[in-house]
């Protein structure tokens, strides 16, 4: 009986045991050959010798898959490793350029999502710059100064002054005056934009060429536009919005060369190398600027990653923007320069009046009790462009500051997926001073991107006229960032410069942070708005990196991963764990694009 129990034991050993084992040993077998295989991997590509190391340093990749690092190799343009210092040596070689960064931090190069080069640096160069200075006479100065220093001049263009300089005692602000600048320039126009690029300033001249008198009616005027008025009727000096288009006449006197652009364009690169910039949104896509990146792009010249937007006006039939931008993306499409987004005004600005809101303006904006801003376009009009382009494939990039702009735009968008199905259009609204907590919900379902300006996250230059036109309240809840964020909503940072006159993304990371001034003389005063709303260093980051990334349909750009194109810069100090006020003043070490260094600090 013994022995029969024995066999069977023995029978069920070799029936369910054996083959148990027989897996387990080919899982074995298995395990070390693809163990060979990985080491035959890792020899292979140590053969692969870097052109640039970076080792020793605090990496934030903003990649989830590997967050940190120690080390970073790239080679033709690309990173082929990221990792630790100890295995990061087999692709050092006798050429390969090696930095020890010595605890310093390398974050994907920074982007901005809306930027409108050469911005001041056309001003700088080549007209009046106004950006720096700070009063009403400063401004006459300058403009009596240029025209001393060019009397041949056909007429004197500027950019820089401030619509806050302008509030009356009675709260309202109507602008500048023409009789100031005829003051000291009386017989050539001179066309003077504000910082923000929504309204201009003329003297007598610029007008009296432009045809623009007392007798000029409102509906005279391109839709939203707005000429300042004194009490007589009489034009003050100031143009707003669609109404600057009256002058376009007199502005064809000034016109810049391409060899002009080109020395902007490059002052303006070398600029944004220095704050770590290696790609932009260009907002200013314009025939000309698209010419001349195109040209230093074949001369090796063009070293940051560009997108760039068209800007379409109400009346532009849709056919002809399609078939513009269509047109344009075959012939740029390349790592330097694409072009695929329009660019549509949806409302103003709240400084000029002409934003478009959900609610009133106050009294104070001198407008009467019921004013809420006009929408740029027809509603019927704005909803057709809107589709056709994102028929196409065509992102659109709308400008509404407003909540009443950021709806409309909401609701071209609901139209165009209604119409065209749902695709991967990545549909951006920019600056979104005001929005409704339902649209922030809109936003978030139905994936649109949100290109914000931290700049304007806290009590700036604009606050007391945001005040002003809308009220405290209101003024203060701008910007809800964090409920964005928690939402869903895809931030992606940018400056909107030259609007915005400093475009610094460290100082812009910070203000995201603190809510509060970035500027070390500012930093201690109560100028935090909104500080519930405020975002994480590692989100600004994200949304000054992969987000704009995401934003321009670059895949390869935005985060440090292998493949990925070698574009980083690295920073003095790690800023995720220093005060955030010191943020703004953490030096920029390195900007490297395509794994060469580009700007290197002092």
């Amino acid at each position: 009986m013994n022995s029969i129990i024995r066999n069977s034991k023995l029978t069920f050993l070799i029936t369910i045991l054996l083959p148990v084992l027989i897996v387990l040993n080919a899982c074995t077998n298995q395990t070390d050959v693809t163990e060979e295989k990985d080491k035959e991997i890792v020899s292979e590509a140590s053969k692969e010798k870097a052109t640039l190391v970076l080792k020793n340093g605090i990496i934030h990749t903003v990649d989830e898959a590997k967050p940190t690092a120690e080390a970073i190799a790239s080679k033709d343009g690309e990173i082929i490793f990221i990792g630790s210092i100890k295995d990061v040596e087999k692709y050092v070689g006798d050429d390969t350029q090696v930095i020890d960064l010595k605890g310093k931090m390398v974050s994907p190069g920074f982007m901005d999502g809306h930027i409108h080069p050469p911005g001041l640096w056309i001003s700088k160069l080549f007209a009046v710059d106004l950006s720096k200075l700070k009063s009403h006479k400063e401004y006459i100065q300058a403009v009596a100064k240029f025209r001393k220093n060019n009397p041949d001049a056909k007429i004197i263009t500027g950019t820089g002054w401030l619509n806050g300089q302008y509030v009356q005692p009675d709260g309202t602000n109507p602008g500048p005056k023409k009789e100031d600048l005829d003051v000291v320039v009386s017989d050539i126009p001179v066309i003077l934009n504000s910082i923000d690029g929504h309204s201009v300033w003329v003297n007598s001249k610029a007008l009296e060429m432009a045809g623009i008198t007392k007798d000029t009616k409102d509906s005279e005027v391109p839709k939203g536009g707005m000429i300042e008025r004194n009490p007589d009727g009489s034009p003050r000096g100031v143009l707003r919005e669609g109404a600057t288009d009256l002058l376009a006449g007199v502005r064809s006197l000034f016109e810049i060369s391409e060899e002009q652009y080109r020395e902007a364009f490059l002052a303006i690169q070398e600029e944004m190398h220095s704050f770590g910039i290696t790609g932009i949104m260009n907002m200013s896509g314009s025939e000309m600027s698209l010419k001349v990146m195109n040209q230093l792009e074949k001369e090796g010249k063009l070293t940051l990653r560009v997108a760039t937007a068209i800007t379409f006006d109400p009346g532009t039939q849709p056919d002809k923007a399609v078939k513009t931008i269509v047109d344009a993306r075959q012939k740029y499409n390349s790592d330097w320069l694409k072009i695929n987004t329009v660019k549509l005004f949806a409302d103003g600005v709240t400084e000029g009046k002409t934003a478009l809101f959900v609610d009133p303006y106050t009294k104070n904006a001198g407008m009467g009790h019921n004013h809420h801003g006009e929408a740029n376009w027809e509603a019927k009009e704005f909803n057709h462009m809107v589709s056709a382009l994102d028929k196409e494939d065509i992102q659109v990039h709308f400008h509404a500051i407003g909540d009443g702009a950021v709806k409309i735009s909401l609701n071209s968008i609901e139209k165009a997926i209604k119409a065209n199905g749902k695709r991967d259009s990545r549909h951006t609204i920019t600056h979104i001073s005001s929005i409704q907590d339902s649209d922030i919900t809109r936003m978030a379902e139905m994936e649109v991107i949100a290109s914000m300006q931290p700049f304007w996250f806290y009590k700036d230059q604009y606050y007391e006229l945001e005040k002003s036109m809308i009220g405290e309240k209101r003024a203060l809840a701008m910007y809800p960032t964090r409920k964005m964020w928690d939402t869903g909503v895809t931030i992606a940072s940018s400056s909107d410069y030259s609007p915005t006159p400093d475009y610094r993304p460290l100082n812009a990371i910070e203000t995201g942070v603190t809510r509060n001034s970035p500027y070390p003389k500012e930093q201690d005063s109560d100028l935090v708005r909104n500080s519930s709303q405020a975002l994480t260093v590692e989100e600004m980051v994200h949304s000054f990196t992969k987000n704009v990334a995401y934003q321009i349909f670059r895949n390869d750009l935005g985060s440090l991963k292998v493949g990925n194109k070698a574009d980083f810069v690295v920073l003095e100090k790690n800023i995720t764990k220093i005060d955030p006020k010191d943020i703004s003043e953490t030096p920029v070490v390195y900007t490297i694009v395509d794994g060469k260094i580009v700007y290197k600090g002092k």
